[in-house]
């Protein structure tokens, strides 16, 4: 199993760059054909962060991609359940994804309530 960045997963979702989302499929299909892709946390929170901020992307298709990333077979995320749970919440939620990650790590760890400015 290998990691890829975020900069690797802009790539599949906005597909802006002919010559980098060649490459960015490229190695995505070798890798879940070879044992796997491991996204981390952090990685799912900056693409979202990304694609908001510098792309303009809606709630609705951030929550689309995101569902598309995690559901592929070979794809293991890193605290899947919370992960998941998160992206629920933020379907439908008005926070930020990253709000809803730190809420859901926070309730797998029993660690709440969560402390915030917010």
């Amino acid at each position: 199993m290998r990691s890829v960045d975020t900069n690797v997963v802009v790539r599949l979702v906005v597909r802006d760059d002919d010559a980098q989302t060649r490459l960015a499929d490229q190695v995505w299909d070798e890798l879940v054909a070879s044992g796997g892709v491991f996204l981390s946390k952090v990685v799912l929170v900056e693409l979202t962060w990304v694609v908001r901020v510098s792309y303009g992307f809606d709630r609705a298709t951030i929550a689309a991609a995101l569902g598309r990333l995690i559901d592929v077979d070979g794809v293991v995320v890193e605290d899947a359940p919370a992960v998941r749970r998160a992206l629920a919440r933020f379907e439908h939620g008005a926070a930020d994804f990253a709000d809803y990650v730190i809420l859901e790590s926070s309730r797998a760890a029993s660690a709440l309530p969560v402390l915030t400015f917010d």
